[in-house]
């Protein structure tokens, strides 16, 4: 196949980074770990590759930091940073850890995690029931969107800016539980939920959606339609969202 890339840019700053996205007449692909973003551009045809390649691994978006309740991540955070930060709820360490193998994670980014969106990702889904907001840079400043509402629309919430980052709490307990054909696959669905210092509790699923998503615990089957595949059926996800639910309740009463 014939490579449609001409030029490939390393901005060394957020402020290079947004000028080369501002650039009309140019369509440009962002990679930064490249787990997500390189395997989807080998799978373009031709016409539908993007003219340039910008490589975000420059960037100062690596810090990670976690104190009085809340943490806050670079876009260039690894999820092997993640998984092995002890500030960080267990969940959180435990989801970034499933994410992938030891290789995978040492390259996989969170800001590539966030963009990707993927049905199946765990983290995403701990970082909802944390009240997950992503930090968006434009030329006006930052924005902080709810990880719920970008998630359910992220071009529009991106819009002409990058994702540089994510900040969530970590006060609260939490449980997950899943279920997957071998435990080192992607879930076929799983549930995690957190209990907030208030006595709220907050419950999310990937699994049942085009994107890992929030529930009220009560009536769960008026609130999904899951797909169906080759892994399970629509009718087997919503029976498991309903008995993985009961799991991580129990777990979270008796704690």
């Amino acid at each position: 196949m014939q490579a449609k890339i001409v030029a490939y840019h390393r901005p060394a700053s957020v402020d290079e980074a947004l000028a080369l996205l501002a650039r009309t007449g140019v369509t440009s692909a962002l990679v930064a770990g490249g787990t997500q973003a390189v395997p989807h551009l080998r799978s373009l045809p031709t016409a539908d590759q993007p003219d340039e390649i910008i490589d975000l691994q420059a960037l100062p978006l690596t810090d990670l930091t976690a104190g009085d309740g809340e943490a806050r991540a670079g876009a260039l955070v690894t999820l092997h940073a993640l998984a092995e930060c002890e500030a960080l709820p267990g969940t959180i360490r435990d989801a970034a850890r499933r994410a992938g193998p030891n290789t995978l994670r040492h390259a996989a980014t969170l800001g590539g995690t966030l963009a990707a969106g993927e049905a199946t990702s765990e983290l995403l889904a701990a970082l909802l029931v944390y009240e997950a907001d992503v930090i968006i840079t434009d030329a006006e400043g930052e924005r902080t969107p709810a990880l719920a509402d970008f998630l359910a629309d992220p071009d529009r919430m991106r819009g002409s800016g990058l994702i540089t980052g994510a900040r969530w709490r970590t006060d609260g307990r939490s449980a997950a539980a899943r279920v997957a054909r071998t435990p080192a696959d992607d879930p076929i669905v799983a549930a995690v939920a957190r209990r907030t210092e208030d006595g709220g509790t907050r419950l999310a699923f990937c699994g049942v959606a085009a994107t890992p998503i929030l529930v009220r615990p009560e009536d769960i089957d008026a609130q999904i339609d899951p797909p169906s595949d080759f892994r399970g059926s629509s009718e087997y996800r919503s029976a498991m969202a309903n008995i993985l639910t009961a799991r991580v309740m129990e777990e979270l009463a008796i704690v």
